[in-house]
């Protein structure tokens, strides 16, 4: 009987560590997806693995992720033009991450044709962040709109590169 109460413990306690690990392995991978996201709470095709990842991909990849995470930083000065470059550098940002997405399922040959594109694409968003940077926290509002024309010139090569990627 006894022996029954201590098997019926054992299989007690083991149920207990497999549940209470199986919720810590959930929480890692929710928490990798979320760390994996260009932008905060639009999940994204890029594979988890990227995160930690050295290839060529992985690292535009959380270029890309860095660089939102540094615009959703800026405290903006907000207009109705300051928003929309806001909005076009995040939907440049996802784009670009798509394409990437796609030009790392490529064969070798032809991923490597289309990397220099891609990182393009992706230091052009970066120096688009950085002059939105420069353009809305400045406090004279009165040339914010004049300097949010480089931020626009940013998301227009973008859309170029873009075109460019879709084209090949």
């Amino acid at each position: 009987m006894i022996f029954l109460l201590i098997l019926l413990a054992l299989v007690v306690i083991v149920g207990g560590v497999i549940a209470v690990l199986a919720v810590v392995t959930a929480g890692q991978r929710r928490s990798m997806a979320e760390e994996n996201e260009v932008i905060p709470g639009t999940p994204t095709r890029a594979p988890t693995a990227w995160a930690r990842s050295h290839d060529v991909e992985a690292k535009l990849h959380r270029r890309l992720r860095d660089a939102m995470t540094a615009l959703h930083a800026v405290a903006a000065y907000d207009t109705a033009a300051s928003l929309s470059m806001r909005s076009g550098l995040e939907q440049s940002a996802l784009a670009v991450d798509h394409h990437l997405v796609a030009v790392a399922a490529l064969p070798r040959p032809h991923r490597e044709r289309q990397l220099p594109e891609v990182t393009l694409a992706v230091e052009t968003i970066e120096a688009g962040v950085a002059d939105y940077t420069t353009a809305t926290t400045k406090p004279d509002l009165s040339a914010l709109e004049a300097d949010l024309t480089a931020v626009q010139s940013r998301l227009d090569a973008v859309t170029q590169i873009r075109r460019t990627l879709d084209a090949s």
